[in-house]
């Protein structure tokens, strides 16, 4: 679970210490207030659902706190975002609550696995961002996942997806034992601390995230150790995968040079004749 300094910090067993997933409680705000403005996705998955306006509701898989659901729903666009983490929903209802009344009504959540999720209707989109299919343990998840999104796209619908099509160059500083560290100031007594780092087994292609966090407030100390592991699917697997599905593979997407080494494939479930 823990590597190098975050296993030496975990071992001294400070006081007040907790444990958790970058998804939950502590650390699923610190994820937010560093994604929460990522937009390298939104042009494409916007015009994705232009393509489908008016033909039913949009499904957005390991939504998190609903930085994608925001941005279609906000284009006029009926959604529904499903994730398996409880923290980054609630993160979501508490923006939702500022939104204007007529996008929150277009958005719903609910808490689902996104390889095996069971909904009362078909969608003409489902979209998976952020490399979130990263998340995902093995092959075999990955094919579960295409063939749970399959049975609830209507005919023609599309599944778009994206993921790191080249991890030599995706965090290599931090992969190369380099850890970061932001000191967040919220006032003369609120002050907080994060250590960060990855490691990377290269035989099972996975990357460890740690984290390490001090909070200050009020006079007391509080911690926080986060772990989260990624699992980097060789491309050749993937596009393995998406052939023994039932998808047809119809587009495929690099996105700008200077973001990550990004690939989105668009497929699309066959039309019956």
């Amino acid at each position: 679970m823990y590597f190098g300094i975050f296993k030496d910090l975990r071992s001294l067993n400070l006081p007040d210490s907790h444990d958790m997933d970058l998804y939950e409680g502590y650390y699923s705000e610190f994820y937010e207030a560093l994604t929460d403005r990522t937009e390298y996705d939104i042009e494409l998955l916007a015009n994705q659902a232009e393509r489908v306006r008016g033909q039913g509701r949009i499904l957005e898989l390991a939504c998190g706190s609903g930085r994608v659901l925001i941005q279609l729903a906000g284009r006029g666009h009926s959604v529904i975002g499903l994730d398996l983490s409880p923290d980054m929903l609630n993160l979501y209802r508490r923006k939702g609550a500022r939104l204007p009344q007529d996008v929150r009504e277009r958005i719903e959540v609910g808490q689902a696995d996104m390889t095996n999720f069971s909904c009362d209707e078909k969608y003409p989109l489902i979209v998976l961002s952020a490399t979130s299919v990263s998340l995902l343990p093995d092959t075999a998840a990955l094919e579960r996942m295409l063939e749970t999104v399959y049975a609830h796209l209507e005919e023609g619908g599309r599944f778009v997806f994206d993921y790191v099509y080249e991890n030599s160059v995706h965090n290599r500083e931090m992969r190369g034992g380099k850890v970061d560290g932001v000191t967040i100031d919220l006032g003369p007594d609120h002050k907080q601390f994060v250590l960060m780092g990855e490691h990377e087994e290269h035989e099972s292609r996975t990357a460890v995230m740690n984290f390490y966090a001090e909070v200050v407030r009020d006079g007391s100390t509080r911690r926080y150790f986060g772990s989260t592991s990624k699992k980097f699917f060789p491309e050749a697997e993937i596009m393995e995968c998406v052939r023994r599905s039932s998808l047809q593979l119809v587009e495929t997407h690099t996105y700008p040079a200077g973001e990550a080494p990004v690939r989105c494939l668009v497929l699309e479930k066959g039309r019956v004749s």
